[in-house]
């Protein structure tokens, strides 16, 4: 009996020690917060399931863990706040009571609002006094901007915490970043509230109307403060009769007396921000709203033909961009209407104007605006800002393209967290295509190792580590995924700086020098060969040729001009039109290597110029303006702008992904050692093996060939023209930078293909044009045996050779 007797206390006091002991270790802030606001939920539930008494009980509740360590630290630090607390508190009492539901919401909302505003202020104040630990606590009483797909939930604040807590970052410093990271989040809570109070209003939902009221007019007490040092005394006290007069309006239901006092906060709020950004934030924040306004009509055109909607996912990326330049444009309202109110008033509303055109396109599939009309308005809405923006803001930054980047691949993340890998890959295109639009263009000039590697890292691998479009093809876990993001952003943070170093251009320069000398070196044997016989009296017969190489530089140059005029204009295409570009370049590519391999290029080409030098040489000669000089002349040019056309091909798929500027100077520096080698080889009459060089040039720009098939497909792949197979193998980043070569069946396959064409080609051209006639000639009994294998072993025997002139080519 004795031993039950002490179990029993035994377990009674276990039970009193476990009661005490929360009461001993106080909930946080934010725990106590959030019981508040749920012990009001049920009050609100209970209205409705089981009457006034039950609701009025968990009002009780509310109010008595609002009592203790959360009332106390909010009491001290800001009265006013704890003041509403306890007042709606007690209103919310009375109104379940009551059995007044939008009342009771409406206090709800208020509470909530106090409670932020009162942790706001204890939060401040720990940091100002480099109090980390409470900072700490209390700042997770707190709301953030709601995160979209191009905008994070601000993580400053947070961040200044922890850097004042390991004393890199002052306490006025510190404060400096919470109070503004706690600003632009209410703000942007704000407008959601009154936007949710509109909603409600509209649809008759007297509850959440009333609650979303009565909490967008606590949120303005935060702002309050700011609100008075930018507008002044009059202009806060019109602000906080109007959020009264709307909370009042909304708590009675009265639509009408709601939305004057809506527009009337609109009014008050209109340009304001209460979070000024820095000179570098607000040109950041211009360049997004530029680049998002100038996303929506390329969106809309890729979804829409003529005025039906074809494909419902690029309207709603229209959808999306739409939505974060709105955004944009309201966190940058306030300067710009400094700078030009009319304008921005016009901006604002043409931007209105777009949005309805593109959400139309989102709710039905006829009848909706063209990508014309779209493309207008976007029109309207870019001049109308560059007009009004300072030149800071207008100048394109990386700053802005590793800011969505990092958000895309956020969303890619979170679509592999949801096993939604369609979803993840688009958002892996979206996030490369950003970069490919800004950072990548400027990477290659600087560092094309680097951006090779970033490269990497978004399609197939680098850095030991397996690239997304590898991983989400394979349906990957998060965690892999997460691993190669990490490496990814680490580069990222190296191509920021990288660029902001300013690091040298040799790489794009020596590339681009490479190119011009190696077309303008066939150019130049060319030349030698078609003048080479022009000696003694015949020697005046060269200036017409040379002339005319001339103006075929000179027409070479004006075709770079408009294709850089044509190409900027379709800039907005990206990587397909470097596609089409690269298309192009491979095609006469191909012609210029079959030339080679099929010998038209030497016995052929050559041979057709010597026969119309001949043909030329037999004219009379009538005038200085004869046929024999235009002829001469002409034939300079062509045999010139052939090779500058090439090279023009060439210069603009490096231009589109590097710049101008660099290219233009390794373009000089290879021009420059292409008048080098004329020098050497007409001045000095140097005899060089034509032939051989030209074969030798041949052989290059067949690895050129194959080399552009495989970064041409890769490009291909990125614009969704070709799929992607991964193969199962590893591939140093190197081998796509120098060879192409990148670890996919569709890459791959291109250039085995593109090898076995021209090789192949070649072996089959020997068959037709050497081995077969010489067969006839044998069995005619026009070609002994001896003869026939040495017409074999050498082409020019057994397809009839070049007559004479090239052997004629060093002869003075």
């Amino acid at each position: 009996m004795r031993s039950r007797t002490v179990v029993a206390a035994l377990a009674a006091l276990l039970s009193l020690l476990a009661l005490a002991g929360p009461a001993r270790a106080a909930d946080p802030a934010w725990r106590t917060a959030e019981q508040v606001r749920d012990r009001l939920f049920d009050a609100q539930q209970a209205l409705i399931l089981d009457g006034p008494r039950e609701a009025a009980k968990a009002a009780d509740a509310a109010a008595d863990a609002y009592a203790g360590a959360l009332r106390d630290g909010i009491a001290q630090a800001d009265p006013a706040a704890d003041r509403t607390v306890r007042s709606e508190l007690a209103a919310a009492r009375r109104a379940a009571a009551d059995g007044d539901a939008p009342v009771l919401a409406a206090a709800r909302g208020a509470i909530r609002a106090a409670l932020l505003r009162g942790s706001a202020t204890v939060t401040l104040r720990a940091v100002r006094a480099g109090d980390a630990d409470t900072a700490r606590e209390w700042l997770l009483l707190r709301e953030f901007r709601t995160a979209t797909r191009f905008t994070r939930a601000g993580a400053d604040g947070t961040l200044a915490v922890e850097q004042l807590d390991t004393g890199k970052l002052s306490p006025a410093k510190a404060e400096q970043a919470v109070r503004k990271d706690l600003l632009d989040a209410y703000q942007g809570r704000l407008r959601e509230l009154l936007a949710d109070a509109a909603r409600n209003a509209q649809r008759g939902f007297r509850a959440p109307w009333a609650e979303a009221a009565a909490q967008a007019d606590g949120s303005w007490r935060i702002l309050a403060g700011r609100y008075r040092e930018d507008r002044g005394e009059a202009a806060t006290q019109t602000a906080d009769r109007a959020f009264a007069a709307l909370r009042r309006a909304a708590s009675a239901g009265d639509a009408t007396a709601a939305a004057t006092a809506q527009r009337r906060v609109a009014a008050a709020l209109d340009g304001f921000t209460a979070a000024p950004f820095t000179a570098q934030e607000s040109a950041r924040r211009a360049q997004q709203l530029l680049r998002f306004v100038a996303l929506i009509p390329v969106e809309y055109r890729r979804g829409t033909k003529d005025d039906e909607v074809t494909k419902d996912f690029e309207i709603q990326e229209a959808v999306a961009f739409q939505a974060g330049a709105v955004a944009a444009f309201a966190d940058l309202q306030d300067q710009l209407t400094r700078r030009g109110r009319a304008q921005t008033l016009r901006a604002k509303a043409d931007l209105e104007t777009l949005g309805t055109m593109v959400d139309r396109a989102a709710t039905t599939t006829r009848g909706v605006p063209t990508a014309d009309e779209v493309e207008d308005v976007e029109d309207r809405i870019d001049d109308g800002l560059r007009a009004i923006m300072p030149d800071a803001w207008t100048e394109p930054t990386d700053e802005s393209d590793y800011d969505l980047i990092a958000l895309t691949l956020d969303r890619m993340e979170a679509a592999v967290g949801a096993g939604q890998y369609r979803q993840a890959e688009q958002a892996r295109l979206e996030a490369y295509a950003f970069f490919e639009f800004g950072p990548e263009r400027r990477l290659k000039s600087f560092d094309q190792g680097l951006a090779l590697t970033v490269e990497g890292l978004i399609w197939f691998g680098a850095d030991g580590k397996d690239g997304l479009a590898t991983l989400i093809a394979d349906r990957a876990p998060r965690r892999q995924i997460r691993e190669t993001r990490v490496q990814l952003d680490k580069r990222l943070g190296d191509a920021a700086a990288t660029l902001g170093d300013s690091a040298n251009r040799a790489t794009v320069v020596t590339n681009a020098a490479i190119i011009v000398f190696r077309e303008g070196l066939e150019g130049v044997l060319i030349l030698a060969a078609i003048t080479a016989s022009f000696v003694g009296v015949r020697r005046r017969n060269r200036r017409p040729v040379f002339v005319g190489a001339l103006l075929g530089l000179l027409v070479s140059l004006i075709t770079w001009v408009l294709a850089q005029t044509l190409l900027r204009s379709l800039d907005q295409y990206g990587e397909k039109l470097e596609a089409v570009v690269g298309l192009i370049a491979i095609g006469v590519l191909l012609l210029i290597t079959n030339w080679f391999f099929h010998r038209v290029y030497w016995s052929e080409w050559i041979g057709k110029f010597h026969r119309q030098r001949k043909k030329i040489e037999t004219m009379d000669k009538v005038g200085f303006f004869s046929a024999q000089v235009l002829g001469l002349g002409l034939l300079g040019l062509t045999s010139v702008y052939r090779e500058g056309f090439e090279t023009v091909l060439f210069l603009q798929s490096l231009q589109l992904s590097a710049g101008t500027a660099a290219v233009v100077e390794g373009a000089g520096l290879g021009l420059a050692l292409t008048f080098l080698v004329a020098v050497v080889t007409f001045a000095l009459q140097r005899k060089l093996p034509y032939k051989k060089m030209l074969i030798v040039t041949g052989v290059m720009i067949g690895f050129v060939l194959v080399v552009m098939v495989g970064q041409t497909a890769r490009t291909m792949q990125g614009t969704g023209w070709l799929p992607i197979t991964p193969l199962d193998v590893d591939m140093p980043y190197w081998s796509g930078l120098w060879f192409g070569v990148y670890p996919t069946w569709e890459t791959v396959g291109a250039q085995v293909i593109a090898a076995v064409f021209v090789i192949g080609s070649y072996y089959l051209a020997r068959e037709v044009k050497v081995k077969r006639p010489v067969r006839k000639a044998v069995k005619r009994g026009d070609l002994r045996a001896e003869d026939a294998k040495a017409a074999e072993a050498d082409p020019e025997i057994g397809a009839g050779g070049l007559p004479a002139e090239p052997a004629a080519v060093g002869d003075r």
